[in-house]
C-alpha cells in the first residue's frame, strides 16, 4: 500500500517540473491579441507541487495571478474530480478537433484555475499532461477580453 502511492507523487512532481518553480508561455491564438504584429508571449512563473501559484505579467505591466491545485478527471478518492470544463471547445480550437475528448477528458493530472489581474484582467485557465513526461504538460486560458491563449509550460 506505502508504493501505491508512488505512481502519483512521481507523475505530481513532473506536472510541476519536479522543482518549486517552472516558467511557461502564454501565447495568444485566438482574439485582438493575437490580431498583433509581433504576436506577443506572455511570461509566466508556476510554483508548487502539489499545488502552488501561477503569475504571469502581460504587456502593459498588469499581473495575474492565481492559485493551482490538481484535479483528478478519474475517479480517484485522493484527488477531487472537477466538473466537465468549460472551456473543451476551447482545448480543441488551440489543440486541433477532439483534442479535449481524446487528451484531457479522463487524464489523472489536471489543473484548473482563475487568475485574477491587479488592472481588471481575469483568465481562466486549465492545465493537463497525459502521460507524465516533462515537457508534455499542455494547457489553454481564455481572459475576459476575448483572448483565447496556448499555454507552454518548459518543464
Amino acid at each position: 500500500m506505502k508504493y501505491a502511492m508512488l505512481p502519483l507523487i512521481l507523475a505530481l512532481s513532473l506536472l510541476s517540473g519536479c522543482i518549486l518553480s517552472v516558467r511557461g508561455g502564454f501565447s495568444p491564438v485566438q482574439g485582438p491579441l493575437a490580431q498583433q504584429a509581433p504576436i506577443p508571449t506572455y511570461n509566466a512563473i508556476m510554483t508548487g507541487a502539489f499545488s502552488g501559484t501561477i503569475k504571469v505579467t502581460l504587456a502593459d505591466g498588469e499581473v495575474c495571478k492565481g492559485s493551482w491545485s490538481l484535479f483528478s478527471t478519474k475517479s480517484d478518492a485522493n484527488a477531487p474530480t472537477p466538473a466537465p470544463s468549460a472551456l473543451a471547445t476551447e482545448w480543441d480550437l488551440v489543440y486541433g478537433p477532439g483534442y479535449y475528448v481524446a487528451h484531457v477528458l479522463g487524464n489523472r493530472l489536471y489543473v484548473r484555475t482563475t487568475l485574477n489581474g491587479n488592472r481588471g484582467t481575469t483568465m481562466d485557465v486549465e492545465l493537463s499532461n497525459e502521460n507524465n513526461k516533462p515537457g508534455n504538460t499542455r494547457g489553454i486560458a481564455l481572459d475576459n477580453h476575448g483572448d483565447l491563449f496556448k499555454v507552454s509550460v518548459y518543464n
